[in-house]
């Protein structure tokens, strides 16, 4: 269950959201949702993850800052959060923190966006390779409080063609938290794709249109 009670305008969001499922085959429905903007993009977990969220976030031509390991004050003034889940012993240890250090901070973060009405967008882009014990952590304890879920990884039922070491949903986690938490997912291919969703999502116009 999501934390306390958002605005009426972001449960409008979350009705549309629902509506917008993306497969692993690049396809985007044309609807948009029409999050605000600027976004703030970092890690729960310190994986390399949030800096190839910041390049997918310029592609799409958001107006995006992007902060490693960002404070509860650097909330301020962001339209959306968006976090990138998956753990990295390296990045922890570069950041001087545990794995429970960081469920802790990225407790107050999810708390605070919530305050302040910000919608989160979860993002697992960094496929089988960023799964675990550590990784997996992260996930179950953040990605069903999100609003939104964009994974690399296969849609059930649906044959991965790709490297199977980028399928970070083979055994359907993602799908499974989705489906109880009730968030909206997109499955997307390779982490470029993840281009069109946000699109989408931010509800802005890509180069070709």
């Amino acid at each position: 269950m999501k934390q306390g009670i958002r605005t009426w305008g972001m449960v409008a969001v979350l009705i549309l959201a629902m509506g917008l499922l993306v497969a692993a085959e690049d396809e985007v429905q044309t609807e948009s949702v029409a999050w605000a903007q600027p976004l703030l993009i970092t890690s729960v977990g310190q994986s390399a993850g949030a800096a190839q969220a910041r390049v997918v976030a310029i592609r799409a031509g958001l107006e995006a800052t992007y902060v490693q390991r960002a404070s509860v004050e650097e909330l301020e003034g962001y339209g959306a959060l968006v976090v990138v889940l998956g753990a990295s012993s390296k990045g922890l240890g570069a950041a001087g923190v545990d794995i429970d250090d960081e469920i802790v901070w990225g407790n107050e973060l999810f708390a605070k966006a919530d305050e302040l009405g910000i919608p989160i967008l979860a993002m697992h882009i960094e496929g089988d390779t960023r799964r675990g014990t550590t990784s997996d952590a992260v996930i179950e304890a953040f990605a069903p409080l999100s609003d939104y879920i964009i994974v690399k990884g296969s849609m059930p039922d649906v044959e991965w063609t790709a490297d199977e070491s980028a399928n970070g949903n083979a055994d359907g986690l993602f799908t499974t938290i989705a489906e109880e938490a009730d968030v909206p997912i997109a499955y997307i291919e390779t982490t470029l794709d993840a281009v069109d969703v946000l699109i989408n999502v931010f509800g802005i116009e890509s180069e070709e249109g």
